[in-house]
């Protein structure tokens, strides 16, 4: 399993202490389902793959896979 986590970026309301959040998933497709991020329009990811490289990624939300904007191939 791979920690990924996540930074909310924009602008963030006073009383949200969840500004962070961290969630273990074998892929990063997983681990973005599993993420609602609310009224938030983009979310910064960050990981550490198996082999130990540092990566990072923007997405933005409400997260749709490519089956999903594309319709069924």
């Amino acid at each position: 399993m791979i920690t990924y986590t996540f930074v909310k970026k924009g602008p963030i309301k006073i009383g949200d202490d969840t500004v962070v959040t961290e969630i273990e998933a074998m892929s990063l497709k997983k681990a973005t389902k599993k993420f609602q991020g609310g009224d938030t329009k983009e979310v910064e990811i960050k990981w550490t793959s198996r082999k130990g490289n540092p990566s990072s990624k923007v997405v933005k939300l409400p997260y749709k896979s490519r089956s999903e904007r594309k319709g069924r191939l």
